[in-house]
């Protein structure tokens, strides 16, 4: 009778043990099936984002041909003496697409300081001894200097940021006065390598020794980065108060930023047939041709920016594309890229 009672109870052992093993192994198989519809899930998702940007991508190529067609009848019908009343300038455009839509807006993007003419090594700056024309006695990096001191930096705080944006671009590693070259990148907590090349974004700043996010924020609508080592003309028939920091560094701080926000603010609808009338408002014509920067002046834009954003299924992707106009009046794409932060 024993014997029968342990063989009964070790048989509802096996039976319980087994029924444990089972759910255990339905358990086990439960959390794998809800693993692996999870990953389904989000490798289909992952795909649907690829196929997305790879779309967007395909609709970037295409904005940017009907901007060239656009610029195009603009060079035609303006030979580039683009005014701020130019139709077509700074006009949002939004049109429908297959699963989303697209905006955009063509800008001009000449009245801005060019970040890479920093890069000039400084042995090639005028020196002031020879004979120069009237834009090649601009020094980038006086102008500069200049630029943010309008925006509220002290003058050697302001020697110090543009020594270490300027060996930031610059090709070689030859330390600037006040300068920020690879040595001092690499000892930082989060080490970094200086980029020693032109920046194809004014973001690139943010990495930059002394460039904080509150400076960049007011300094970004000032500045650019073409691909050349150029300050720029700024269009003065496109120029409103809020370049007066440029226009500033153009008069060599000659005129005060509150009295240059006051001629900007004048211009309403004027437009100037050239820099030389533009020169005779009273403020601006107490300044002597030699304590101005004259060549940085014009009335013509020949770079223009396309930027905008993509929404297509569940992505939006913000684009810009750079744009130059020759003199020939041909439009030449100079970069464009998915995602925008100038």
């Amino acid at each position: 009778m024993t014997h029968g009672n342990s063989e009964r109870q070790s048989q509802e052992s096996e039976r319980g043990a087994a029924l444990l093993i089972v759910l255990l192994m339905i358990a086990t198989l439960s959390v794998l099936s809800v693993s692996i519809v999870q990953i389904v899930l989000v490798s289909k998702r992952s795909m649907q984002l690829s196929d997305a940007k790879g779309q967007s991508n395909w609709y970037v190529l295409g904005i940017e041909e009907l901007a060239k067609v656009k610029l195009s009848e603009l060079w035609e019908l303006t030979q580039g003496q683009v005014t701020r009343y130019t139709p077509g300038l700074d006009i949002p455009i939004s049109f429908p697409i297959d699963g989303g839509n697209i905006s955009a807006r063509i800008q001009d993007r000449s009245n801005c300081f060019n970040l890479n003419s920093l890069s000039r090594p400084e042995s090639n700056l005028p020196t002031g001894n020879e004979e120069v024309s009237a834009n090649s006695e601009a020094v980038p990096t006086e102008v500069y200097v200049d630029l943010l001191e309008a925006l509220g930096v002290g003058p050697q705080e302001a020697i110090r940021l543009m020594s270490t944006a300027a060996d930031w671009v610059d090709a070689d590693s030859q330390l600037r006065a006040q300068g920020a070259e690879a040595g001092y990148y690499a000892s930082l907590r989060k080490p970094r390598s200086v980029a020693n090349t032109f920046m194809v974004s004014p973001q690139e700043l943010l990495d930059v020794s002394g460039y904080t996010p509150e400076l960049y924020r007011v300094l970004a609508p000032l500045v650019c980065a073409k691909p050349d080592d150029t300050i720029g003309v700024f269009n003065v028939n496109t120029m409103d108060e809020r370049h007066a920091p440029l226009m500033y560094a153009v008069f060599k701080g000659l005129i005060n930023v509150e009295g240059m926000i006051g001629v900007m603010d004048q211009q309403g609808d004027l437009e100037h047939p050239d820099v030389e009338t533009f020169l005779e408002q009273p403020t601006l014509a107490q300044i002597s041709s030699e304590e101005r920067l004259t060549g940085l002046l014009g009335t013509t834009s020949k770079h223009f920016r396309v930027r905008g954003e993509i929404a297509y299924l569940d992505a939006v992707s913000s684009y810009e594309a750079l744009f130059e106009i020759e003199d020939t009046g041909k439009v030449r794409l100079l970069r464009h890229r998915l995602g925008v932060d100038e």
